[in-house]
């Protein structure tokens, strides 16, 4: 489990890095010998070096997880004993006496226990044809498996054992599609599934490469070599099986990286809804900016026309003749004046400065200075008037006080 936790980080993290890294060398190196500065990284030419430094790493990375994959899979009984997995009764029989002398506890000590108690156990078992025939497609776990006794028994209790993994593993990939993005990568990872699942059941149900038939069916059939075969000539169907399952993770993830980047227009989504979109959007826009230019154009006029001395009606704003007028000099004169006080104004306003200090200073004094007016206005209003006039000026000369 921790291996594939750390796989699955090494493919989230590593081939980024290690883009960037080979861009930046690449890039270097380019600049030595053509004496041109790199591209920069908000053009095209540069996302297509990146897009082709980062498929390149991908693939460096995948070879790299195939071989090691293909280095940490246990040695089976035959690598074991130095013979091809086609050897006979006779020279498996001389390579465990080979075995046993070179291996046997009272040389090795007892740290060599293990190793020749297992595969003596499993010389023993093979023996049978049809336990030899289940241990090339199943693995040592055959070795277990008492109850069976025929093909059949083996092949029933191997194919429900493997129908385990293809069933989580499918189940998988319809929740990560499900929870997803809508993707055509996903279309290609179901692809690559049926794929090894069609390979895993062409090896298990191929017929066996040893050359003591098992039953009367290994007998009828033929066995064709596959390159699995060719490349690893001791290792047998269990082993490619698992090696098959490794290939399959290291793709699936290979293709959710290499493809966005290596083929930008799959992560497209379907091009008329997306022109449906942008049409609607547009139009929307359209008519948003038609409203907003005539609703600043009657504000425009209403400005101007506070200054012409001609009044008009709302009405009339509409139906004013283009061009318009000429207004006259006093009045575009005022007009500037009023433009250049609002705008010393709001530039006060907005920048930070002593200036703008003072000005919030002074504003905040005169809005002091009112709310207290206010205050000593609804005290004076509160007060009983006087019945004299000579009362009703005590009044006014303790409110003028208050106000003091």
């Amino acid at each position: 489990m921790s291996a594939a936790l750390f796989r699955i980080v090494g493919w989230s993290y590593l081939p980024d890095f290690a883009t960037k890294q080979a861009l930046r060398v690449i890039h270097r190196i380019y600049s030595s010998i053509f004496h041109r500065p790199p591209p920069d990284p908000r053009t095209p030419t540069y996302a297509l070096h990146y897009r082709l430094t980062f498929a390149t790493v991908v693939l460096c990375y995948l070879i790299y997880n195939f071989l090691d994959a293909s280095g940490r899979i246990t040695s089976n009984f035959y690598e074991l004993l130095g013979v091809y997995p086609n050897s006979n009764d006779a020279t498996l029989k001389t390579a465990f006496r080979g075995f046993a002398r070179k291996y046997h506890p009272d040389r090795v000590g007892p740290s060599g226990e293990a190793l020749f108690i297992e595969v003596r156990d499993a010389f023993e078992a093979l023996k049978n044809p049809v336990v030899r025939f289940a241990y090339d497609r199943f693995g040592p776990d055959v070795l277990q498996w008492k109850e069976c006794t025929t093909m059949r028994e083996y092949l029933r209790r191997g194919l429900l054992s493997s129908s385990l993994y293809h069933i989580v593993t499918g189940a998988g990939l319809v929740l990560f599609s499900s929870i997803g993005k809508p993707s055509p990568i996903a279309a290609w990872r179901y692809l690559l599934f049926l794929c090894l699942f069609a390979s895993e059941l062409y090896l298990l149900l191929a017929p066996s490469p040893s050359t003591s038939p098992p039953s009367t069916f290994v007998d009828a059939a033929t066995s064709h070599a596959t390159i699995l075969d060719v490349v690893f000539p001791k290792r047998i169907v269990y082993q490619h099986i698992l090696l098959l399952h490794q290939v399959f993770f290291f793709l699936s993830v290979a293709l959710s990286r290499v493809a966005p980047a290596l083929f930008p227009s799959l992560m497209q989504g379907d091009p008329i809804m997306d022109q449906q979109i942008v049409r609607a959007m547009a139009e929307r826009l359209g008519a948003l900016a038609k409203n907003t230019e005539r609703e600043l154009s009657i504000m425009l006029d209403t400005e101007l026309l506070v200054i012409h001395e001609t009044p008009m009606v709302t009405s009339e704003l509409s139906t004013l003749p283009q061009p318009r007028e000429i207004l006259k000099s006093d009045i575009m004169h005022a007009l500037t004046m009023e433009m250049e006080d609002v705008a010393v104004e709001n530039k006060l306003k907005s920048e930070v400065g002593p200036v703008k200090t003072a000005w919030d200073f002074a504003v905040d004094k005169e809005m002091k200075k009112r709310v207290q007016g206010r205050r000593l206005h609804k005290i004076a209003d509160q007060l009983p008037s006087p019945p004299s006039e000579t009362g009703r000026g005590k009044i006014h000369i303790r409110a003028r006080s208050l106000s003091l």
